[in-house]
């Protein structure tokens, strides 16, 4: 019969051997990423020429844009327009019901234009990499706030991320390092070692929702005006902000949370069509906070804020804060040591393909480059292309102008003894019209600006957009060309480094499985090294 001492002794030979073999492993992929590295180089030199033909395009276009705003801006030609913005029922109190339409002040929308800033933009596979560095996840999208040691995992894949999927390995380790850049990073800084400690769940409010209202300065209520958002949707404890990027400023305090919620009866001015104003008592919701509002804000005007809705998320906790906050930001997960990283078989080497702008830190980047001028945001987005999911919209942003034209809204209203007064309306300026009825209050149009007229000098303004346009057509038929050239330059080094990259991918795979396999066979022969065999053999 077979000694168990010596199946011990040669489980621990075989890890050896396992050893050696993903010593050999390292070796080969030490060499493939050195030939990469060459590709590399020469794929960024050329790379890097294309912001000296993008860039004076990308100047045209905002000249282009700069010249239109100018005519707007010196009283050529006007960009605002009446836009009805809500429509519906309003409950009077004593049970009355009225049509309403509401109308503001916004910028024209038949006007509108845009030009989009052109950009190469690069798609990434993920075996288009850095082999020397051990990335062993992605975290598309977390919270890292100043001041606390919680990384908020806002992925879907959160619960795998953080270890919480049962019979699944966890896609973070405690030792784990975290950054936000390899190169250059920001949030958590070279050196620092924040690396992960723990994981699990907490309240977290982490997405903002607007909502309309208006308060009284030291009262700790908000008054819905029933223009944006439903202020009851929300529940006690949610956070209550005075801008979205939860900053303090606005009309309350950093801290404020939902403490309850009410009905209160109000004075609320209905116009109608015929011109005539009326305040009806209505049944108005309100929310009570922890903190009493720091100014006034009138119900005819109103303000927005946001409310952060609390719920349970995943985090990871960290062994320092960062450095600076990182809200809906991109993390890289790294472990210190090859031989100790778990590289998962079934990840796929082409899926999901990352997309952007290459620019700055991301130049050379990816498998396929191309030059657009869609429009889209300058992004970084995530695209499961082999899952055949649509494309993310990307792109290297865009200027917005208008054209304008030659109507100004104006608003009239008529005071008790019938006497009108018209004035320029002003962006962001609304009326309630009651349908059906006099009115007050109308709105309108002149056909010249709050100047008196129309300045005589326009006709230079109109040149000034015709030459800004004909220098960027001039321009884009210059640079083009010599950026295609570039581009299609790199395209053959791209597919020789794309090569070596699946061989490199499998390295990494059977690095990581002999990581696992090691493991797996010590602790074999320690479980039979520690087992009584004389008692269990008797």
């Amino acid at each position: 019969m077979i000694d168990p001492k010596v199946i011990a002794q040669r489980l621990r030979e075989a890890r050896e051997n396992t050893k050696k073999e993903s010593t050999a492993l390292s070796e080969q992929l030490a060499i493939i990423d050195a030939v990469i590295d060459e590709y590399d180089e020469l794929i960024i030199k050329l790379d890097s020429k294309l912001p000296g033909y993008i860039q004076p395009l990308n100047t045209r276009v905002q000249q282009v844009s700069n010249a239109y705003h100018a005519r707007i801006s010196h009283g050529c030609r006007n960009d605002l327009a009446w836009v009805e913005v809500d429509s519906g029922v309003m409950n009077y109190f004593g049970g009355g019901e009225q049509e309403v339409k509401v109308y503001e002040v916004q910028k024209d929308p038949s006007t509108f234009r845009f030009l989009g800033f052109y950009g190469a933009k690069f798609y990434k596979f993920p075996k288009n990499r850095d082999y020397g560095s051990n990335v062993v996840e992605i975290i598309n999208n977390a919270d890292a706030n100043v001041g606390s040691t919680a990384l908020i995992i806002l992925d879907n894949n959160a619960e795998y991320l953080a270890g919480f999927t049962t019979g699944v390995v966890s896609g973070i380790k405690t030792g784990d390092f975290i950054t936000d850049d390899l190169d250059n990073p920001q949030i958590f800084l070279t050196g620092a070692g924040t690396s992960v400690t723990g994981f699990g769940l907490t309240n977290y409010a982490a997405y903002n929702y607007p909502l309309s209202g208006f308060c009284t300065s030291t009262d700790n209520k908000i008054y819905s005006d029933q223009k944006v958002g439903i202020l009851t949707s929300f529940r006690i404890g949610d956070e209550v902000y005075g801008d979205q990027y939860k900053s303090g400023a606005g009309i309350v305090a950093s801290g404020t949370t939902i403490t309850g919620f009410g009905t209160a009866v109000g004075i609320v001015t209905i116009a109608n069509d015929a011109g005539i104003s009326t305040g009806v008592e209505v049944v108005l919701d309100f929310m009570t906070l922890s903190n009493p509002v720091t100014q006034t804000v009138d119900a005819n005007i109103g303000t927005t804020f946001y409310v952060g809705m609390v719920s349970s998320y995943y985090f990871a906790n960290l062994s320092a804060e960062p450095a600076a906050t990182g809200i809906g930001s991109q993390f890289i997960v790294i472990r210190s040591d090859v031989d100790d990283i778990i590289f998962e078989s079934s990840k796929n080497p082409i899926d999901p393909v990352e997309i952007g702008i290459a620019e700055g830190k991301n130049i050379g980047r990816g498998h396929k480059l191309e030059l657009i001028n869609n429009g889209d945001p300058n992004i970084l987005a995530q695209w499961k292309e082999v899952q055949e999911e649509p494309e993310p919209a990307v792109g290297a942003g865009r200027v917005e102008y208008y054209v304008g034209n030659f109507n100004w809204p104006t608003i009239t209203t008529r005071d008790a003894e019938g006497d009108t007064e018209t004035s320029y309306a002003v962006i962001g300026q609304r009326v309630i019209v009651s349908a059906g009825a006099s009115v007050g209050t109308s709105i309108g149009y002149a056909n010249v600006p709050p100047s008196g007229s129309i300045p005589a000098d326009c006709g230079d303004y109109d040149t000034a957009i015709v030459t800004a346009e004909n220098n960027l057509a001039e321009e884009i038929a210059q640079n083009i060309p010599i950026i295609n050239h570039y581009i299609n330059g790199a395209d053959a080094l791209r597919q020789l480094r794309n090569d070596d990259e699946t061989t490199a991918w499998g390295l990494l795979q059977a690095l990581g499985y002999n990581t696992n396999k090691a493991s797996r066979q010590l602790g074999q022969a320690e479980s039979i090294e520690d087992f009584d065999w004389e008692d269990g053999l008797r």
